[in-house]
């Protein structure tokens, strides 16, 4: 079952217009995630949960660039303010380690120069996908409530760049 599903998402691809394209990763957003016009020319891609939930962003900033898997777990981390509640997990989608994480706490929102805004029960999820052409970085923040119910599609999301199933 788990084979034909694979299957399936791989060939999808084939037939969808509705790509983003990070690096040397093509990912075919599976519903509920909605394609949207790239908002940044630091984007390579925007999606939404849904038509208007939470989006997450798709950076690619080249070979030796953006800091690593742990440079970005660190950054992110500073995100937020007083505790947070940090869950990593490593995967392998064929011979391809991906890290997904789940960050939990008080995250400050705003621009890199702009005056933050403590928002209290938010998330963060993201995936970090190292490669020697650059790595590649998904990210999505928002209230606990819309994203706790979206980590399951957020892997779909990453699993979607690859045409194996995830050890």
């Amino acid at each position: 079952m788990k084979a034909l599903l694979f299957f399936l998402l791989a060939a999808s691809r084939l037939f969808s217009g509705e790509t983003i394209t990070a690096g040397n990763f093509i990912f075919s957003p599976p519903k509920p995630w909605v394609v949207q016009d790239t908002p940044s020319h630091m984007l390579k891609g925007a999606s939404t949960y849904g038509e208007k939930g939470p989006m997450v962003k798709f950076y690619h900033f080249g070979t030796g660039q953006g800091g690593g898997v742990e440079a970005n777990l660190i950054r992110w981390k500073k995100q937020f303010e007083g505790e947070v509640k940090v869950t990593p997990e490593k995967l392998t989608y064929d011979k391809q380690e991906v890290t997904i994480v789940m960050m939990e706490g008080t995250f400050l929102d705003g621009g890199i120069m702009e005056r933050k805004t403590p928002k209290e029960g938010y998330l963060l999820l993201g995936a970090i996908i190292p490669h020697a052409s650059g790595d590649v970085f998904l990210k999505v923040t928002g209230p606990k409530a819309d994203l706790s119910k979206a980590k399951g599609d957020f892997k779909k999301l990453v699993a979607s760049a690859f045409t194996k199933e995830a050890k």
